[in-house]
């Protein structure tokens, strides 16, 4: 099991996380989409600092040595679950800013044909 300090630890530390988070979407600073894996994330990290025998049971399951190693990698698939998702948010964003900037460029030069007419 874990320790009774790491484990209050991090119940405090997720809830000041999902304080947080709420407290941003309120303030418009971050988006509700981008919010929600965050927001699953937490959710998860306050369960399982809750639950400790979860992260036991799975570490089990899958035959990791420790529990940590176990929680190591649930971090780090977050981790990269979170890029990949802001990377598809910058592809779409860079395509949007491409073909509006295509479209200034065309109504550009739409204007100057009418001013020299």
């Amino acid at each position: 099991m874990f320790p009774f300090k790491l484990q209050i630890t991090l119940i405090v530390l997720s809830i000041l996380l999902l304080f947080l988070l709420i407290n941003m979407i309120k303030k418009y600073e971050l988006q509700l989409r981008y919010a929600l894996l965050w927001i699953f994330l937490v959710f998860l990290m306050l369960i399982v600092s809750i639950f400790p025998g979860i992260a036991f049971y799975f570490t089990q399951a899958f035959g990791f040595e420790t529990p940590s190693n176990f929680v190591f990698l649930l971090g780090i698939l977050s981790a990269l679950i979170i890029i990949f998702s802001l990377t598809v948010s910058i592809s779409n964003l860079a395509n949007k800013l491409r073909q509006i900037s295509q479209e200034v460029g065309l109504l550009k030069n739409e204007i100057e044909k009418m001013k020299k007419n």
